[in-house]
């Protein structure tokens, strides 16, 4: 038995090891050689654990536990995801999924709301970016991963599910039942506003949100809008490629967008815009403590590459890691990691967040549609814009 346990964790930290990468060789040796040094001592509780816990444990059970607790060791973000959260994960980038609809992460240990997703139950109930989430059903979230976190919070549509958030200011816990649904995002959201302007909004970046926006800003040139908004706020991210080709819609060819940087100094990977942009026109772009991630990939690349750019709203959350889904053999993966991403600049925004142009925050506790009535940080946002228009259409007819 304890040859055949042997075995089988070896195979599974021996594969934690070999996933790293690019390390060389001799680099890679010293830390397997470690490794086993080191096993005996996980082997050792693990037959402990068989042997004395108070009924039969899998082995499985044991190691997904051990794996669980070795990633969430690493950082807010990495984890172990079992066969089931894998293929979540893979069907929420494609825009739909059952739950409650809200982005949450892992901050300062705590399970914490990144952002709800708009006309969801989450966002309905009034839950907000930076509610630290206590319990759920009952449960204490203490020790959760965001996955694990995720996993409780989804589940068949119709469904309840309590959640206690601590919210910043308050002293008690503020209890929500939530009604699980169908969650479909919708990556793009437009509408025509007064004096040839027009409002646009990312919620998030899945597959098919450049092609989608593509589509949009065409239809928009073709109408000859002279200016739009683009609101990111309370975009929790999404794809990396996703973030790039948005990019690429709004700036000048071989402009750089943003560089990845991985423990070696080889480990250093540049994305630069391929094809001339589709949207040249003024360009006021919306964010707040919601907008991560992805969203602040295509901040930094239009703040640092298009001076002209105007950026209204609030701070954005500071989330300047780079994951990598990768798959163990069971259908379980590791989303591990490998490296921080950096603006143009030079800037890696991880735990700082990019401060807007034009500093405007949302009054607490008050729950408004994007671009409606009481949006007061979309009404600034509108006020730069036409100023902008304004500006550009004398200078065009001077210099006429």
């Amino acid at each position: 038995m304890k040859k055949k346990v042997l075995l089988t964790v070896i195979s599974m930290f021996s594969l934690a090891v070999i996933i790293g990468g690019d390390a060389r060789v001799s680099q890679a040796r010293k830390q397997e050689e470690e490794v086993y040094r080191n096993i005996e001592l996980f082997i050792d509780a693990m037959k402990i654990v068989q042997n004395q816990y108070i009924e039969p444990v899998e082995n499985k059970k044991l190691v997904y536990g051990a794996l669980k607790g070795m990633l969430g060791s690493l950082d807010p973000y990495s984890s172990f995801l079992e066969p089931d959260l894998t293929q979540e994960l893979h069907i929420e980038t494609k825009g739909e999924f059952h739950g409650v609809g809200m982005e949450i992460t892992l901050k300062d240990g705590i399970i914490t709301v990144v952002s709800p997703i708009e006309e969801t139950p989450a966002w309905n109930a009034g839950m907000k970016t930076g509610d630290k989430i206590i319990e759920i059903n009952g449960e204490s979230t203490k020790g959760f991963s965001t996955f694990e976190a995720a996993q409780k919070l989804r589940g068949p549509k119709g469904t309840e599910v309590t959640i206690s958030v601590l919210r910043t200011g308050a002293s008690d816990l503020k209890k929500f039942t939530l009604v699980r649904d169908v969650i479909k995002v919708k990556s793009i959201k437009e509408k025509d506003l007064e004096g040839n302007l027009a409002y646009v909004r990312i919620r998030d970046f899945q597959e098919r949100t450049a092609a989608d926006l593509s589509t949009v800003l065409q239809s928009l040139n073709e109408k000859n809008i002279d200016g739009i908004i683009l609101d990111l706020r309370n975009n929790p991210g999404g794809l990396l490629s996703s973030a790039i080709d948005v990019s690429e819609l709004f700036l000048p060819k071989d402009k750089l967008i943003v560089y990845t940087q991985g423990r070696e100094e080889s480990d250093k990977n540049t994305f630069n815009s391929r094809k001339n942009p589709v949207w040249s026109k003024p360009l006021v772009l919306l964010t707040n403590q919601g907008s991560a991630s992805a969203s602040e990939i295509l901040v930094g690349a239009l703040k640092d590459n298009m001076k002209e750019i105007t950026i209204v709203g609030a701070k954005t959350f500071g989330k300047g890691s780079v994951q990598n889904l990768i798959p163990l053999k069971d259908g379980s993966s590791l989303k591990l990691t490998i490296a921080h991403y950096y603006t143009p600049s030079g800037i890696c925004i991880e735990g700082k967040g990019i401060e807007p142009d034009v500093a405007i925050e949302m009054p607490e506790d008050t729950i408004v549609i994007p671009g409606e009535a009481g949006d007061l940080q979309f009404d600034k946002a509108l006020e730069v814009l036409r100023k902008i228009v304004s500006n550009n259409n004398v200078q065009e007819k001077q210099n006429t």
